[in-house]
């Protein structure tokens, strides 16, 4: 299967600073643009929205996944975002606060590649003691390390 290394270097790695939906997601697109180069973020940023519109991508267990494909990425990628007070307004399907925010981002034609990703991400997240170690690392580079090798 996929390795999150694949797709997540450690500088799309953020112990988040937003206390909001919106702030979060702006902060995750400004730092996915600033890295990738291919797309704006005001695209990056509608895409993202027009995706929230649809349904919310908060999944339950403090996991938010917002993903999108559009022409623009020039390759995909992942930014992970950390808030250990959590955002309260993300409207997740489990009505808590969400903690740790994956942001995808695939090529408009990668669909193996996006699809594969979010699989992975679930993968990975769906271990409390993965999830509870990323919330309560003071680092991105710690956080990041939790994530791609798999245990806290």
């Amino acid at each position: 299967m996929t390795e999150l290394t694949e797709y997540l270097t450690p500088e799309r790695v953020v112990v988040l600073k937003s206390v909001t939906k919106a702030d979060a997601l702006g902060e995750l697109v400004d730092v996915l643009v600033a890295t990738d180069g291919g797309v704006s973020a005001e695209e990056l940023i509608k895409e993202v929205w027009k995706r929230e519109d649809l349904m919310s991508t908060g999944i339950g267990n403090g996991l938010a996944i917002p993903h999108v494909r559009m022409s623009g990425i020039r390759l995909a990628a992942m930014v992970v975002g950390v808030s250990r007070a959590g955002i309260d307004d993300y409207e997740s399907l489990d009505k808590k606060p969400v903690h740790i925010i994956v942001l995808i981002a695939a090529p408009e034609g990668a669909h193996e590649t996006y699809i594969r990703m979010l699989a992975k991400v679930a993968d990975v997240l769906k271990e409390d003691t993965l999830r509870q170690a990323a919330i309560e690392a003071d680092e991105p580079a710690t956080i990041h390390r939790i994530l791609t090798e798999g245990k806290a």
